[in-house]
């Protein structure tokens, strides 16, 4: 599969927008009082390793 440079550009677009999205999600979660604790892992596939976020919410009651 051959990848052009402008698909490349819109991953990198499209990324940089989910990231900004996600990082105002945790950081208004936390502004309401939430804990937010967000880990990377590692999962293993044939096509080799990828990196998965997990979240993890907890209310501070």
């Amino acid at each position: 599969m051959t990848v052009t440079v402008t698909e490349q550009r819109e991953a990198a677009d499209n990324l940089r927008e989910s990231m900004r999205i996600f990082n105002d999600a945790i950081r208004m979660a936390a502004y309401r009082g939430l804990h937010v604790e967000v880990k990377l892992l590692q999962m293993h596939r044939t096509e080799g390793p990828t990196p998965v976020p997990q979240v993890d919410v907890l209310a501070k009651l």
